[in-house]
């Protein structure tokens, strides 16, 4: 299990004493399946026993951080993804709406899946405190949950626009974070008195998309296959059909706000591939070990946080991006 309340003496120096332990928070982005590569972060945290004091996730960032404030080992976060290791077990987790008017998937069967591990824990009862950032529709404003059910909390969080219908929370319809905000590190600074805040963010940037020719979200190994041609016209998420033109609109977006609130962390970790896909769940040893990579480039300023007793200049983050922009 993770250290939670101070640092071991690690095989890279890190201090022991609890007392020279700044106050670190952690802030996970969205990004669908890419947001496994959060566990290989986390393995490296917990390898160097790196106390974290608090997590704000939104969308699959919501759902990873969850499970690691709820106390789960990167050892079970790993089990935990290889649970879908095809389309298969990945199409057993959709629960269709026909007609489907305000989504294809009712997403019930996600959370579900997230409630045979957290049961029904509340925020009140997590080992770490965490926020859960959704999208209000009625308020289009974004929403942090922070008491009651973590995973009613984490379905409404992850509610991809289009794909999955609104969560309704006491009277109100809730969507993906990531339409607010997909990197919530002012949302943490402001309920937390934090030393330091370390954000990872597994959405590309201006600059991967440019250089990724914009592949980072499409699935260009199925776009040749006879069958994806035989169903591109009905299938409503092929590339150039209405929702996967709503995805990438959404994503416009996104990458905006990810980049401003970006600015503001202390470290920027940036485990990222081209060729990507928000479903591409099956791949998850390789966005695993990318966030490993990501992680183990960034620790060099991760040990400074122990040793710099200046107070961090939030303006200029230190950026690690790891693997970076790697080919599918």
């Amino acid at each position: 299990m993770r250290a939670t309340n101070g640092l071991a003496e690690g095989g890279d120096g890190f201090p022991a004493m609890l007392h020279a332990v700044p106050r670190i928070g952690l802030v996970l982005s969205g990004g669908g399946a890419r947001g496994l590569a959060h566990v290989g972060v986390l393995q490296i945290l917990e390898e160097q026993k790196i106390p974290i004091c608090a997590v704000a996730g939104t969308s699959m960032g919501a759902y990873v951080g969850s499970l690691f404030a709820a106390g789960l080992d990167t050892a079970k976060l790993v089990e935990l993804a290889g649970e879908i290791r095809n389309r298969k077990a990945l199409l057993k987790l959709m629960d269709p709406i026909f007609p489907p008017s305000a989504g294809l998937i009712r997403g019930d069967k996600i959370r579900r899946h997230l409630e045979r591990t957290l049961g029904s824990c509340t925020f009140e009862e997590l080992k770490l405190p965490l926020l859960v950032v959704a999208t209000d529709l009625d308020t289009m404003q974004a929403h942090v949950f922070d008491r009651g059910s973590v995973a009613q909390a984490v379905h409404a969080s992850a509610a991809i626009p289009g794909v999955c219908a609104p969560v309704v929370v006491d009277g109100r319809r809730y969507t993906d974070g990531g339409a607010a905000d997909p990197l919530p590190i002012s949302i943490l600074r402001e309920r937390f008195e934090l030393d330091a805040v370390i954000a990872i963010n597994v959405l590309p940037t201006n600059e991967d998309t440019l250089s990724c020719d914009d592949k980072a979200c499409s699935h260009s190994k199925k776009r040749s296959s006879l069958f994806f041609r035989l169903i591109h016209p009905v299938n409503l998420l092929a590339d150039g059909n209405v929702l996967d033109i709503f995805r990438r609109a959404l994503m416009c977006a996104q990458v905006q706000l990810m980049e401003k609130e970006a600015r503001s962390a202390d470290i920027l970790i940036h485990p990222f591939h081209c060729g990507g896909t928000w479903f591409d769940f099956e791949n998850y040893e390789r966005y695993i070990e990318s966030g490993r990579v990501a992680a183990e480039a960034a620790l060099p300023a991760i040990r400074d946080l122990f040793s710099n007793s200046t107070p961090m200049n939030h303006e200029t983050p230190v950026q690690h991006s790891g693997v970076g922009r790697h080919a599918a």
